[in-house]
C-alpha cells in the first residue's frame, strides 16, 4: 500500500470511530504516536543504538533483533505449555549461541523435563533463533544456595543443539540427571509401524498411548482428547505438525501436545508421554507423563 493511500485510509478509519462515537478513535491516535514518536526522535538524533529505535526499527524489519529478545520470544512458545504443568522457565543468559534457562516448579527434578527441553525448548530456539547452538539448565536459586556442586547433585541438564558442541554428537543430547525419577520405558513395536504422518494407539502398562510420527520423529501423548479427559484421540488426522481430535475438531502441536488453534489460550494441553527409540523399538515411559 503506498504512503498517502495509507494516510487517507488512515483518516477515514479515525473519522468514522469518531462518528460512531468509539472513544477508541483517541486511544488509537495515541497508541501511534507513543510507540513512533520516541523512536522517530532518537533515529533522528542518529541514537541508532537506543532500545527504543531498535525496537521501533525491528518492528518494520529495519534492524537486526538481539539475541536476548530472538530467544525470548521462542521462550515465550514454549511457556504456556510448562506453565500449564505447573513449571516456570526463566532465561539466565544468552552467550555465543548458548541459552541458559532455569527451570522451577514441578517442571524441576522430574525425568520428563529433559523431554520438554529437547521437544519444546530446543525446537523452539531451533526455530527462532538463528544463532542456537545449545541449551543448558540450571537448579533454582534454593537448590544452588544450598551448596550443591553441578550436575551430579542439582540435576544440570545440558542438551547439545545441532550446531553446537564437540566431538560426534551430531546434535544428540547429552544429558547429566542427578536425583531425577528414573524413566521406566516398555516397548510399544517397531518404529517401522509408525511411517510418517501416521497416528497409532498402543497401551503401554494398562494406559491408552497415541503415537505420532511428525516428519521422521516419534511423539507420544496419553490418548485422551483434553477437551472432556474421555475421548480418545485414535481416529484423529495429523496434518504436517498439527493433530486434529475426531471428535471436538480442537487442534494440538503433535509435538509438544500445546493447542494451536482458536482456543489456544485457555485450551489445555494433551499428556506428554516421554518417548524413545532403541534398536529400531519404539518404547514409552508412561510411569513419569
Amino acid at each position: 500500500m503506498e504512503f498517502d493511500q495509507a494516510i487517507a485510509e488512515l483518516d477515514t478509519l479515525i473519522g468514522t470511530l469518531e462518528r460512531d462515537g468509539d472513544e477508541r478513535a483517541l486511544l488509537l491516535l495515541q497508541l501511534i504516536d507513543a510507540i513512533h514518536r520516541p523512536g522517530i526522535e532518537l533515529i533522528s538524533a542518529g541514537e541508532l543504538d537506543h532500545p527504543v529505535a531498535l525496537s521501533l526499527l525491528a518492528m518494520y524489519d529495519l534492524a537486526p533483533v538481539d539475541d536476548q529478545i530472538q530467544v525470548e520470544e521462542a521462550l515465550d512458545e514454549v511457556r504456556p505449555y510448562i506453565e500449564s504443568h505447573g513449571g516456570g522457565l526463566e532465561l539466565l543468559d544468552v552467550a555465543d549461541g548458548v541459552v541458559h534457562v532455569r527451570m522451577s516448579g514441578s517442571c524441576h527434578g522430574c525425568a520428563a523435563s529433559a523431554m520438554t527441553l529437547r521437544r519444546g525448548v530446543e525446537d523452539a530456539l531451533r526455530k527462532h533463533y538463528d544463532g542456537f547452538k545449545e541449551v543448558v539448565a540450571h537448579p533454582p536459586e534454593e537448590d544452588a544456595a544450598e551448596g550443591g556442586n553441578g550436575a551430579g547433585e542439582l540435576g544440570l541438564l545440558q542438551i547439545e543443539g545441532r550446531n553446537g558442541g564437540g566431538g560426534d554428537s551430531g546434535g544428540s543430547e547429552l544429558l547429566q540427571i542427578g536425583g531425577l525419577k528414573r524413566p521406566v520405558f516398555v516397548d510399544v513395536g517397531p518404529l517401522s509401524d509408525l511411517p510418517p504422518g501416521e497416528l497409532k494407539a498402543v497401551e503401554a502398562d494398562g494406559e491408552p498411548i497415541l503415537l505420532a510420527n511428525v516428519a521422521g520423529e516419534a511423539y507420544a501423548f496419553k490418548n485422551v482428547c483434553a477437551v472432556d479427559g474421555r475421548l480418545p484421540l485414535d481416529g484423529g488426522r495429523l496434518t504436517g505438525a498439527v493433530l486434529v481430535c475426531p471428535w471436538h475438531n480442537c487442534a494440538y502441536d503433535a509435538r509438544s501436545g500445546k493447542r494451536v488453534d482458536d482456543e489456544e489460550r485457555d485450551g489445555k494441553p494433551l499428556a506428554v508421554v516421554p518417548v524413545a527409540v532403541r534398536d529400531g523399538t519404539l518404547q514409552v515411559a508412561v510411569n513419569v507423563a
